[in-house]
């Protein structure tokens, strides 16, 4: 049996999950035959996102060296016959020798192939030592520092260039540097640093010592005829990165959700887990002692492993009762008192950012979180909803102060402002005072009023269903089907967390500089739904903090 091709990317699937490699490798067969795979990749709002500011950065890294030859978009060939265009590898592999003669310009992609293993380094840079030329490759990075999958993606470039015969005299990661602010629209001067210090190199020399051992594991998990079970989900399925094909090993579809519409017909053992238990200490006393279902445990012994008075005890308390009950658990009356302290009517607000690797609109920083839409709805104390305010900017140019100024008009100075997990809205609020002094004062004065609405609900309530969420036992959208099953985040469009949320936003803003592609083509009609899916989730957001607060009440 003939070993496919691997290239960088699935060498890196292979080290992280041989079970990965396997699936993609299986689902690109399938399709490409026009069967149904064994598995199809999904890939995540935040895994779209990298591999958008990937693209970026790499045009960024392009424009810093002009005289460079760009291998990839020399090697598109057009069928005579079907007028198709592809890349055709050999022939860039060809382009790239030849250029490497020239031994004066940058190569961009340049393509390079041993045994069965082809990659495509970033940037090969020519440096010339007395009479010899001899070659530094350079791994271009969104991040702004080192990882361990740099070292690896090094040693994979690096050993199949010296295997095919290329001189190197160093290897180097082109990172961003964190906290890089953009004066001119543009002007990325100072974006991207070279890192290639000694430690680098002798990492990389040291990971490529493993080359050899690694392809040898990756042809043995292609040569398998059966999906390698044994390789079952763990921590390796989310890093460094969410695997597209965890939804299929873990029997769990993308969306889907804890809370009620998720239960299943037969009861399965509930894992013995605690809300913030570092490092899964008390979680393990239990499983040692030979406990495998929190249902089954008694309270005496729950008990003696909580039993302090602060936020921890008292949730893992109740959670521990509710799981083993199968009942909510609720201190009504606690939960009351909490709100009661509330100046009505109060204010639900909810925010939405985008931040960009490569920042697009002068004065805001690599990695800045930037506002571009809210939700704000007033609930008076009878529960009722007493009014809806929003606001959304896409038209592609900077939208902090425009929503500044909303946000002032909107908000009455004299409520509660509730947010949920308010560190992140009150950051928001301080940065944009921080922006405009002119709007500093009613700013600050929005920040001091905003409460946080989660804690009233983590010392008060807590559900069954909670002790088994996929995310964050408190994460708005672990709490809202338990308290309000009515309303779901599934039953959204397009947009159901916060990474689809940015990705909906470039579809419908399309601010210049951050698309995959210069011109690339958003239609109008996606551009109007990608708003309507933004207005619809941010909406929910605050729409379920007034559900829980009448929950609570």
């Amino acid at each position: 049996m003939t070993t496919p091709h691997l290239s960088k990317s699935l060498l890196n699937n292979y080290r992280q999950c041989p079970r990965r490699l396997w699936l993609e490798m299986q689902d690109r067969a399938a399709r490409k035959k026009g069967r149904t795979p064994v598995a199809q990749a999904v890939y995540s709002a935040d895994t779209t996102k990298r591999f958008l500011d990937g693209h970026v950065i790499g045009r960024i890294a392009q424009a810093c060296w002009p005289e460079g030859v760009d291998i990839e978009k020399a090697s598109w060939i057009t069928d005579e016959d079907t007028g198709h265009r592809q890349r055709d590898l050999n022939y860039a592999t060809h382009l790239t020798y030849q250029w490497m003669q020239d031994q004066r310009r940058p190569l961009f992609e340049a393509t390079f192939q041993h045994q069965n293993l082809l990659v495509k380094a970033d940037l090969k840079v020519p440096r010339r030592h007395g009479h010899r030329v001899y070659w530094q490759m350079i791994e271009v990075k969104s991040s702004s520092s080192p990882k361990d999958y740099h070292i690896t993606d090094l040693a994979t470039q690096a050993w199949v260039a010296e295997q095919s015969g290329v001189d190197l005299d160093s290897v180097a990661l082109l990172l961003v540097n964190k906290g890089f602010e953009l004066h001119t629209a543009g002007d990325y001067t100072g974006l991207l640093g070279l890192h290639d210090d000694p430690d680098l190199q002798a990492q990389v020399r040291q990971a490529q010592q493993q080359m050899p051992a690694t392809l040898r594991g990756a042809a043995q998990t292609l040569a398998l005829r059966q999906e390698p079970r044994t390789h079952q989900p763990g921590d390796q399925c989310t890093s460094p990165f969410e695997c597209p094909y965890i939804g299929h090993c873990t029997g769990k579809t993308s969306g889907q959700t804890t809370g009620k519409t998720a239960k299943q017909t037969t009861p399965q053992p509930v894992p013995i887990r605690f809300y913030n238990d570092r490092g899964g200490a008390k979680a393990q006393t239990l499983i040692d002692a030979g406990h495998t279902d929190l249902r089954q445990v008694p309270p005496a012994t729950i008990a003696r492993l909580w039993n302090g008075s602060t936020d921890t005890h008292g949730v893992n308390q109740r959670l521990a009762q509710a799981v083993r009950t199968g009942r909510v658990v609720m201190d009504r009356a606690g939960a009351q008192a909490a709100l009661q302290t509330l100046t009505w009517p109060v204010q639900h607000l909810d925010f939405e950012t985008i931040s960009f690797v490569a920042p697009v609109w002068p004065g805001t920083q690599s990695g800045q979180h930037i506002p571009f839409q809210y939700s704000l709805h007033r609930q008076a104390q009878s529960g009722q909803v007493l009014g809806h305010a929003e606001f959304l900017d896409t038209t592609g140019q900077d939208p902090r102060r425009a929503l500044a100024e909303q946000l002032v008009k909107d908000i009455d100075p004299r409520c509660t402002v509730l947010a949920w997990n308010d560190s992140f809205e009150r950051t928001v609020i301080r940065d944009l005072a921080e922006q405009f002094a002119e709007l500093r004062k009613p700013l600050m004065r929005i920040h001091d009023q905003v409460q946080d609405l989660l804690p009233i609900v983590r010392r008060h309530y807590f559900h069954p269903d909670m002790a088994q969420a996929e995310g964050s036992t408190f994460s708005i959208k672990t709490v809202l089907p338990c308290m309000a099953a009515h309303l779901q985040y599934s039953q959204l469009g397009t947009v159901q967390n916060g990474g689809e949320a940015q990705l909906a936003y470039l579809l419908a803003a399309a601010p210049p500089g951050a698309e995959k592609e210069p011109g690339q083509a958003i239609t109008q009609a996606e551009r109007q739904q990608a708003r309507k899916d933004l207005l619809a989730y941010c909406g929910l957001d605050t729409e379920a903090m007034v559900e829980i607060v009448k929950s609570l009440k």
